[in-house]
């Protein structure tokens, strides 16, 4: 289950040995695990949590304290958008191998800090430019990456839309890949991020753009649409639940449970659109 491979940490704790579990404790948190409301975010500000691939191994992720003006922008959080995009990244669903990747609206940094471990050429990190933000994810970097992987890892902060900035000026259509996880719930800020995502994706390069349904299915789709306006084409879009459960991706499901809707991303991936 996607939501079992993070979990919120003590940094200072020392593991301690502890009792076998019991049984019928496993069978009850199993019960809630069912059917209880899905968690589509993790850990809490200031805190830490863990993030556990079978793959690659555990990275420790610190999560940032931000300034009360600063707080609606929820990147004191790790989505589960976050960590779909994390699990696609290391099975070469959305290959990085060799490439030079932008992570936009970072939070954590976790799809990005997975990029280089799975062989990016260059792997960038950017979010809302408060130091706080950054700060956080150059730890985040400094904690689980080796030297040699620091040096092909760096932050920058950007404002979705403004393409006058150092990132856009100095780097305009220069990402390979670029990954958006659960950025999308703005409305207001639909254009600029779609913008941002036109002016920096190179000219054959992919755009992996995943969002939870938590704040509704329209709002995903209003992105995707935006995406589209800005000359960005759609490459493929799915939805997948926690489970690992396909389906097709549709733009209105009428009146859904909001608890199951929960359960659902969207992943679309989007190119140029063709000259």
């Amino acid at each position: 289950m996607l939501t079992d491979t993070i979990e919120e940490i003590d940094p200072t704790a020392t593991p301690t040995p502890g009792p076998e579990p019991d049984p019928a404790s496993i069978f009850e948190d199993s019960l809630s695990t069912i059917f209880s409301d899905p968690r589509v975010q993790h850990g809490e500000p200031g805190k830490y949590v863990l993030y556990k691939s079978e793959e690659l191994g555990d990275f420790k992720l610190r999560l940032a304290d931000p300034d009360p003006s600063n707080h609606s922008l929820f990147s004191h959080f790790v989505w589960n958008a976050a960590l779909q995009a994390a699990e696609l990244i290391t099975i070469s669903e959305f290959n990085v191998a060799g490439k030079k990747v932008l992570e936009v609206g970072a939070g954590a940094g976790l799809p990005g800090i997975i990029a280089v471990y799975c062989d990016a050429q260059e792997t960038v990190l950017s979010d809302y430019p408060a130091p706080e933000f950054l700060s956080t994810i150059q730890t985040n970097l400094e904690i689980n990456l080796s030297r040699s992987q620091l040096a092909r890892a760096s932050v920058i902060g950007h404002e979705w839309g403004q393409t006058d900035d150092k990132l856009c000026t100095d780097r305009p259509g220069a990402f390979d890949r670029i990954v958006a996880a659960d950025c999308f719930w703005m409305e207001s800020q639909h254009d600029n991020l779609a913008k941002s995502v036109k002016a920096l994706l190179a000219r054959d390069g992919e755009f992996l753009a995943i969002a939870g349904f938590h704040t509704g299915r329209d709002k995903v789709a209003g992105f995707f649409d935006a995406a589209e306006k800005a000359g960005l084409a759609i490459v493929r879009i799915t939805e997948k639940d926690v489970e690992g459960v396909e389906r097709e991706w549709v733009r209105d499901r009428g009146q859904e449970d909001p608890v199951e809707r929960k359960r659902w991303l969207a992943i679309g991936v989007f190119k140029h659109k063709d000259p």
